[in-house]
């Protein structure tokens, strides 16, 4: 009984090594991160809409619509702006590794849109000197690396409102 007991935990103890072992070089190992692969759907400082029929994600959920947006901060602050449908809607940043760094939703909304700007530490820094703190109106985010991903996703009430969804997507901007 007591063999059966120790090749049980010495198998559990070698399954565990395995898998954590995996989830931890799986990424490195990847040929290429979502990032490098918007690059070749989606030049700098433009909104890019994946319709239904045209999506590089393997199992795309019907009920989302997913934008996104590079963004490279060497060139200056970018102003992100999504307007505001009638339902849910959230907007993501992150880093090129695909570290999310800042969502908010459709809930922090004024006026039918969401309207942040991103920052370097050193351009926050300067325009905090120069305009003073932070407004509710005008939200200010410091990305911790210069390039990155803006992600919107809306939800699709119901299947026969996909492109009005989609359409209601296209204003939204990163400049």
């Amino acid at each position: 009984m007591i063999r059966w007991l120790l090749w049980t935990l010495a198998g559990l103890l070698v399954g565990i090594v395995v898998h954590l072992t995996t989830i931890v070089t799986l990424p490195r190992l990847s040929g290429q991160t979502g990032y490098q692969r918007a690059g070749a759907i989606a030049p700098l400082g433009r909104f890019v809409v994946l319709t239904a029929d045209k999506t590089p994600l393997p199992l795309p959920d019907p009920a989302i619509v997913t934008a996104f947006c590079r963004y490279d901060l060497a060139g200056g602050p970018v102003h992100v702006h999504v307007p505001l449908n009638a339902g849910f809607l959230s907007v993501s940043f992150y880093t090129p590794s695909g570290l999310n760094f800042y969502t908010l939703t459709d809930r922090a909304g004024a006026n039918g849109a969401l309207d942040m700007t991103l920052f370097t530490l050193a351009q926050l820094a300067e325009i905090r000197a120069k305009q003073g703190p932070d407004l509710p109106v005008a939200l200010r985010l410091q990305a911790p690396e210069p390039t990155g991903l803006v992600v919107v996703r809306a939800l699709v009430p119901e299947p026969t409102q996909q492109a009005d969804v989609e359409r209601g997507l296209e204003p939204a901007s990163c400049r």
